[in-house]
């Protein structure tokens, strides 16, 4: 357990819905948390932390109890309840799914020259219904007892600053909530976009409109507002034209320098370059065309079969069958399957690599918190992004590696080529910008955060 200096002299409630012990698909919202909280105390803040009970987060997050070895020992975790009201709702909502499929299905048999198109008006109406009741989102039940809980923190803790970050975005609702209630500055962190987000499932207008003046008045609600990238607090200043500019700040992720003191390379085969990707692989996060990248520079012999390895480390759920995707483009005996491993392991197989992958195609405004992992390593990495992208331009920018366009193949083929012929010229060739990892350093990241709470407490920023 990590021990965090004993004298403090402000608090902060942080809010923040995942949080250790959850890892997996919730990895990154839980270890930004988890960063902040543990480099606070060295500027003088103590932090609150604000979350759920374990037995209250959905079935599918999976628990790494080796990431609640990193709180701080003297660290105070609330851990309220999630009033799950809408699960029989939902439920009625799938059986009526069902019913209207079976309906479908009997009607074509009788009419068969009658072509039904799309669900039940019936259907439509319950999805409108049970949608309602899932905004902002589906931990809606937790902002009654979140807001009981921080209050109650706030008053008894003696808090001076309110910190909420998101998604899910009720953890923004309920810091907004009680601002309004306490009067104490708030500061919302972003982690990812909102209504802009492009992962964002369609939803009906009604329901868009909705969720639209939520964020607008978390927007005006909070004291500052933080953003995990430049490009997202651009779009933040254009679309909100009546905050001042200085509300908005830029806090990029970071990785945390004793997480890789431990890691040490201890590959079986040095003498193949091994590309290792960490993470769950789902939606646009494909990685097709970088293993047909790899399939093609095989096939032309401008990488050596015997000489590359190809590691995908973390759960899969793709709409296609990836192992048979393998064996048709004879990768299976080059591509690992690892699945789903407790993040120190996570990162041991990330030093046993020579190149890192980064998928994040399809946004422009995102930097995936794994690339600060990566970067942490002190290995090139293989970013599969926008080029005009967030992601892109930090990798460039920082030369810490290549980057292509997720849906140009021979794009990506030529990035991992150059990777590899620099891997096969020696050490001196593969090295990075050693001055990334001062830049990332999430203590320095913490400095900055800690500094914004200390003007707000400074000017006496109140209720607004």
């Amino acid at each position: 357990m990590y021990d965090a200096p004993m004298q403090m002299q402000k608090k902060v409630l942080m809010i923040a819905y995942f949080f250790p012990p959850v890892g997996g698909i919730a990895a990154a919202g839980s270890q930004r948390t988890l960063k902040f909280a543990k480099y606070l105390p060295h500027y003088s803040w103590q932090p609150i932390i604000l979350t759920v009970r374990e037995n209250s987060y959905e079935s599918y997050l999976a628990f790494d109890a080796t990431l609640l070895e990193r709180v701080p020992a003297n660290t105070k975790i609330i851990r309220s309840s999630v009033v799950r009201w809408l699960t029989k709702i939902l439920e009625l909502k799938n059986r009526g799914r069902v019913i209207a499929t079976e309906q479908v299905d009997a009607r074509a048999l009788v009419q068969p020259d009658n072509h039904l198109r799309g669900t039940s008006w019936l259907q439509n109406l319950k999805d409108a219904i049970t949608g309602f009741f899932e905004i902002p989102d589906g931990e809606i039940g937790w902002l009654l007892p979140g807001v009981a809980a921080g209050w109650r923190a706030v008053k008894h803790e003696a808090v001076d600053v309110i910190y909420a970050t998101g998604k899910p975005w009720t953890a923004h609702l309920i810091g907004a909530v009680l601002k309004r209630l306490t009067g104490k500055p708030l500061v919302v962190d972003f982690r990812d976009p909102w209504m802009t987000n492009p992962f964002r499932e369609p939803v009906f207008k009604l329901h868009n409109r909705i969720e639209a003046y939520l964020e607008r008045k978390v927007v005006e609600t909070a004291n500052i507002v933080v953003t995990n990238t430049q490009s997202l607090k651009d779009e933040f200043t254009v679309r909100f034209p009546r905050q001042s500019a200085s509300k908005f700040v830029v806090l990029l992720n970071g990785f945390d320098p004793e997480d890789g003191q431990i890691i040490k390379d201890r590959r079986a085969d040095p003498g193949k370059f091994t590309i290792t990707h960490t993470g769950f692989l789902y939606g646009k996060r494909d990685p097709r065309f970088f293993l047909e990248a790899i399939a093609s520079l095989i096939e032309t012999q401008r990488v050596d079969r015997q000489k590359i390895d190809v590691c995908l480390v973390g759960s899969v759920e793709l709409p296609y069958d990836l192992i048979g995707h393998l064996r048709e483009h004879r990768l299976d005996d080059i591509v690992r399957l690892v699945g789903h491993v407790p993040y120190q392991e996570s990162l041991q197989y990330l030093a046993n690599s020579d190149a890192l992958l980064l998928l994040q195609p399809g946004t422009t405004t995102q930097v995936p918190s794994k690339l600060f992992e990566y970067i942490a390593l002190d290995k090139p990495i293989l970013a599969i992004s926008p080029r005009d992208g967030a992601t892109s331009r930090l990798v460039r920018e920082n030369y810490l590696g290549a980057v292509a366009v997720a849906e140009d193949v021979a794009e990506i083929a030529s990035a991992v080529e150059q990777l590899y012929r620099a891997w096969s010229q020696g050490p001196d060739a593969r090295r990075t910008n050693g001055q990334a990892r001062e830049k990332f350093d999430v203590k320095n990241v913490t400095a900055i955060l800690s500094r914004k709470f200390d003007d707000l407490v400074r000017t006496g920023a109140v209720q607004q």
